[in-house]
């Protein structure tokens, strides 16, 4: 999809829940581009911290946002579309009201919607993209999660150094499993990948246990 319909998506997204006082930041792949990434995204990952019933009620309908039907109560999804065109941009929302996503700063960006011109839109700090990425890459078969984590320890190898404690072991332990090539950058960054590789060697890749709720949140502000 192209990056300027996704930037209307995430000026729209800012609007409607800034307005409603509710902190947020996206992350991943739309999110990495923005910081400069050479790839692409097919939708809008954002990190709230409100309960989905609040979310539902300020978004829903407003602003070209339909929400997706499903039971989960850690995410909500939404089709945006503000009539324009016929293409709607698929943006999830992973919700919580915990202490750390309350003291979460997110950086605000200025981006070039297609339709809506320069306006702000909400993204998570480096450190946190760094971290959802190291998760995706643990648990999925997804090759551009590790381009991301390649770019991200190629641009803002400092930060994430000054970080480096942060990143999870286990999470590093099974990306290194499923993307050998990965152990330089993680060992620029201090990632102790010795330690991480003997916290996974039992397991295999093919029987990890099944995604449960909060997971995704907890990969990012744990």
């Amino acid at each position: 999809m192209r990056q300027e319909r996704l930037n209307d998506a995430a000026i729209a997204l800012y609007k409607v829940l800034s307005e409603n006082n509710i902190k947020h930041g996206i992350f991943g792949g739309w999110a990495v581009a923005i910081r400069g990434g050479p790839r692409e995204s097919k939708d809008i990952d954002c990190l709230v911290a409100s309960d989905k019933q609040q979310v539902l009620m300020v978004l829903d309908g407003r602003d070209g946002f339909r929400f997706i039907s499903q039971t989960r109560e850690d995410y909500v999804a939404f089709f945006w579309n503000d009539g324009t065109s016929s293409e709607s941009v698929l943006v999830e929302l992973f919700v919580g009201s915990t202490a750390a996503m309350q003291t979460l700063v997110p950086t605000v960006f200025q981006v070039r919607g297609e339709k809506l011109g320069e306006k702000p839109a909400s993204l998570l700090d480096v450190v946190y993209l760094f971290k959802g990425k190291l998760r995706a890459a643990a648990t999925r078969e997804k090759h551009s999660d590790a381009a991301d984590l390649v770019y991200l320890e190629s641009t803002f190898l400092d930060k994430l150094r000054n970080s480096a404690s942060q990143f999870s072991l286990y999470y590093s332990g099974l990306a290194l499993k499923r993307y050998p090539h990965l152990l330089y950058a993680f060992q620029r960054i201090g990632i102790d990948t010795e330690a991480a590789e003997k916290e996974v060697e039992s397991i295999s890749l093919n029987d990890l246990p099944p995604p449960q709720s909060g997971d995704v949140q907890k990969g990012l502000l744990g």
